[in-house]
């Protein structure tokens, strides 16, 4: 009768510790623990990355997590901190007109200043235009195509990279970018293709800047007197509509080097617009 008992028992104690394994299984799998070969030892639970929750399943065959926890959904994640990487990188700041949302168009850009002989005699490579924005945002002016005819042929330039031009701001378009023969012009200086000399004709000529074939700007100046080393410029203070009217143009003033005039790259404030009437 008691050996009965024992044997009941022992049984019943078996049956405790089975149940109390499983229930011990089942919390592990509901808090995404880690549950190991029951055989392996405790390296090979550590290998399979045990020691925590948000571990592997090794053996449930479970699916592996889409999200990670670490970056909330909707958030947008570490690329929502990354800078815009289409946004132009400009070498000064734009200011508060910001850079334009519209490409060059006609009269966005004026000519308005001409070093037409620098130097007496042929061979004048010190030759150039003055082009002033007349926008209030930063322009690119990629795609710009220059034109000048010069004899039976036909100067001309292309600006093929990004150039940026700010709000009102200035380039220059030079027989050359050479400090030495240029005479050190400052600032932005665009070439005609080839190096070309003498491109501004004394007995005059027409300049035209395009995009794509759509004309910005054009200007014919006459067989006007001119100052050698000194550029012929349209006073800033007058108005733009009256720019034909050569009686307006001025002999530049002011010097960006010495033995030579006027006032490359910056606006034309040294001379001033004749009032109504004067010669």
């Amino acid at each position: 009768m008691r050996a009965r008992t024992e044997r009941r028992l022992l049984a019943c104690l078996r049956m405790s510790r089975r149940r109390a394994w499983v229930l011990s299984s089942a919390v592990l799998f509901s808090c995404g623990g880690h549950v190991a070969n029951p055989g392996a030892g405790e390296g090979d639970a550590s290998d399979d990355g045990a020691g925590g929750y948000g571990g592997s399943i090794a053996a449930s065959g479970g699916p592996v997590p889409v999200n990670d926890a670490t970056v909330p959904s909707g958030s947008g994640g570490a690329d929502a901190a990354e800078p815009d990487s289409t946004a132009p990188v400009l070498p000064f700041d734009a200011g508060p007109g910001g850079t334009c949302d519209q490409p060059l168009a006609p009269g966005d850009l004026m000519i308005d200043e001409l070093m037409i002989e620098s130097t007496s005699g042929t061979g004048d490579h010190g030759e150039w235009i003055e082009v002033s924005s007349t926008l209030d945002c930063a322009i690119d002016l990629a795609g710009l195509h220059g034109e000048c005819p010069r004899g039976a042929k036909v100067a001309t330039f292309d600006v093929t990279d990004d150039l940026w031009l700010p709000a009102r701001g200035f380039f220059v378009i030079a027989d050359s970018t050479d400090p030495a023969i240029n005479h050190y012009l400052p600032g932005t200086v665009v070439a005609w293709s080839g190096n070309l000399g003498d491109v501004l004709r004394n007995k005059g000529t027409t300049v035209t800047l395009l995009v794509n074939d759509v004309v910005i700007d054009t200007l014919t100046y006459p067989a006007v007197p001119v100052t050698v080393g000194a550029s012929l410029a349209f006073p800033a203070d007058c108005d733009p509509g009256m720019r034909s009217d050569w009686a307006l143009w001025q002999t530049s003033t002011a010097s960006w080097f010495p033995g030579f005039l006027g006032t490359p790259n910056a606006p034309n404030v040294d001379v001033t617009c004749p009032a109504s009437g004067d010669p």
